[in-house]
């Protein structure tokens, strides 16, 4: 193989990667923390199951880059964390996630390859 085949073969796979990081990304903000936030609890009065305050729910793993917003948020959605919240994402969090799963996904490439190479020798 040529070095310009190498080397495209690589960039192929890291955006193969990076990619497939991204979306991993996006389907953790599935993740959310508290998991059950029904209804809003003010401070002046305690949190019961299924109660949560202004921002204290959040989504994304692992680390959360969504949080709950006291702006913007319609009556049903104070507390929770909702489609209005995904406007105010953390970029530096999302982009630590993606790299996370990116260096994950990685290493499981690497692992797979050396298992097969074992394997056939």
């Amino acid at each position: 193989m040529t070095s310009s085949n190498s080397l495209a073969h690589i960039g192929i796979k890291t955006t193969l990667i990076i990619l497939i990081s991204v979306g991993l990304t996006v389907t953790s903000l599935r993740y959310k923390q508290p998991a059950h936030c029904e209804t809003l609890c003010t401070d002046a009065q305690s949190c019961q199951i299924g109660q949560c305050r202004f921002g204290e729910q959040r989504a994304g793993f692992p680390l959360p880059f969504v949080q709950d917003k006291e702006t913007d948020s319609p009556t049903t959605g104070w507390g929770k964390v909702g489609p209005e919240d995904y406007l105010y994402v953390s970029l530096g969090a999302f982009a630590l996630n993606v790299a996370l799963y990116s260096l994950t996904l990685w290493l499981f490439q690497r692992l797979l390859k050396g298992l097969f190479s074992s394997f056939q020798a």
